[in-house]
């Protein structure tokens, strides 16, 4: 039973270290996202002031 046991605790622990990875992966891609939105709204900005210099 106690070997079970430690079975089941690695397999948790692995499932941990697999959710704190998938968060972190997460959390990236959604600075990621957010990064690129606000390039694209900078190169916006950037194009109607050139247009609207010109």
């Amino acid at each position: 039973m106690d070997e079970l046991q430690k079975i089941i605790k690695s397999i948790c622990d692995d499932f941990a270290d697999i959710n704190a990875l998938l968060v972190a992966r997460s959390r990236e891609l959604d600075r990621r996202e957010l990064f690129d939105k606000e390039i694209e709204t900078e190169i916006k900005n950037i194009k109607k002031n050139s247009h609207e210099n010109s």
